[in-house]
This record gives C-alpha cells, sequence and structure tokens, in this order.
C-alpha cells in the first residue's frame, strides 16, 4: 500500500511540474571575464531566453527560433536551426533526467544541477564558436502564458 501511495504521489507530482514552466535570471560568463544577465521563461517546450540590456536581443523559440531587438521589438533575423540553441532546449525539456556532462560535434556542455531548487544551477558551454558559463538564479515555478513566446507581439516580462 506505501509503495502505491509512493507511486501515486510520484505521478501526481510529475504531472504538476509538466503543467508548470520555469522563469529564471540568468547571468553568462565568458571566458575573457565579461558578463551579460537576463531572464530565461521555458514553457512546454517554448523558449525564451531574453538579455536585459537594451542594445542586445531577445531569443524565442516557438516552432522556429526569432532573433528580436530589445530596443525596437522588431525581429532581426529566424534561425532555422541553431545547435547550441536545441542542445540548451533539449537539457531544460528532459530536465531532471539530463546526463552531467554532453559533448557533441564541436560542443562540450556540462550541467551542475542546483541544491535549492529543481533546475540546473549552471550550464558551461564550450565550443568553436562559444565558451561561456550561464548561471540561473531565482528560479520560480509558475503557469507562463504563452503571449510570452510570441515572437510578433512580444510582451514584456513584467507585464
Amino acid at each position: 500500500m506505501k509503495y502505491l501511495f509512493l507511486l501515486s504521489f510520484t505521478f501526481i507530482f510529475q504531472i504538476i511540474y509538466a503543467n508548470e514552466g520555469v522563469k529564471c535570471d540568468f547571468e553568462e560568463v565568458y571566458q575573457d571575464g565579461s558578463t551579460q544577465f537576463g531572464h530565461l521563461l521555458f514553457n512546454d517546450g517554448l523558449l525564451r531566453y531574453q538579455y536585459l540590456e537594451n542594445d542586445l536581443f531577445t531569443i524565442i523559440f516557438n516552432k522556429n527560433y526569432f532573433v528580436i531587438r530589445n530596443d525596437n521589438r522588431s525581429v532581426v533575423n529566424r534561425l532555422e536551426d541553431d545547435e547550441i540553441l536545441n542542445e540548451l532546449k533539449q537539457i531544460l525539456i528532459n530536465y531532471p533526467n539530463n546526463k552531467s556532462s554532453y559533448s557533441k560535434d564541436d560542443i562540450k556542455i556540462k550541467i551542475i544541477n542546483s541544491k535549492k531548487f529543481e533546475f540546473p544551477k549552471r550550464i558551461s558551454i564550450n565550443s568553436d564558436e562559444v565558451n561561456l558559463s550561464i548561471y540561473f538564479i531565482n528560479c520560480n515555478f509558475e503557469e507562463i502564458p504563452e503571449r510570452f513566446f510570441q515572437p510578433f507581439s512580444l510582451s514584456n516580462i513584467t507585464e
């Protein structure tokens, strides 16, 4: 009986967790010591990766990748495919069932899980293109409306 209760509790937790998205602040730290800050939203396979700096951009995944300028909200580019973004998205989709490291072609990724919340604390990405660590801070699990993932009518995260 206690196993049935444990199994039921685990199943219910997975259903609740699957219906929630995650919202985190992030800090990117590059090999030269420079940093960038922003927000990450992820819900049901949809991704929003938004830098705080007005002269940078927001990346949206909603069937395709879109790069949107923060200063005027215009779509700069529609990316057909991006290997690093695809790997990040897969890590988020598969969490917590990830390995601690991945290697694919010229990309090496390491994942360190948080002890404070059920999400990665740090993802390290090393490739020919980029060497950086992404730190996830202040993560909250909540329902995230789909409007935050619409590239052509980009809603402000603080709305």
